[in-house]
């Protein structure tokens, strides 16, 4: 199985207003958490939450996770495994301070499935 990143501009503006040692510690635990995916989902497992469930139509779930990358940060992310292809895909949404965590969450999980229309 292989692994995919999908990194997006917020994302990326909340790791640029870091420091570069800030940046590559998470960097590292990023790569530590997304590895798990492909080898027992341990890492992932201990380090996600779904602190919000979004109703969506059709019995669909929502892949939308809250990852602990370090004491004081968290990022909004999506896994979705696609067997097909034989690839897990990580979406990196947003890094946030963890006293923001849940709300950030929420309004990221709403705004994505609002637009696609499943909320």
């Amino acid at each position: 199985m292989e692994l995919e990143f999908d990194i997006t501009k917020p994302f990326d503006e909340d790791m640029a207003r870091l420091s570069s040692a800030k940046r590559e510690k998470i960097g590292n635990q990023i790569d530590i958490v997304s590895q798990s995916l492909l080898n027992g989902q341990t890492a992932f497992k201990e380090n996600s939450s779904v602190p919000y469930i979004f109703n969506l139509k059709g019995g669909l779930e929502s892949s939308l996770f809250l990852i602990k990358v370090d004491a004081d940060n968290r990022i909004v992310a999506a896994v979705d495994e696609d067997p097909i292809f034989d690839k897990i895909s990580l979406t990196l949404f947003r890094l946030i301070d963890k006293n923001k965590a849940e709300n950030v969450y929420k309004e990221v999980g709403e705004e994505i499935y609002s637009k696609l229309g499943i909320l």
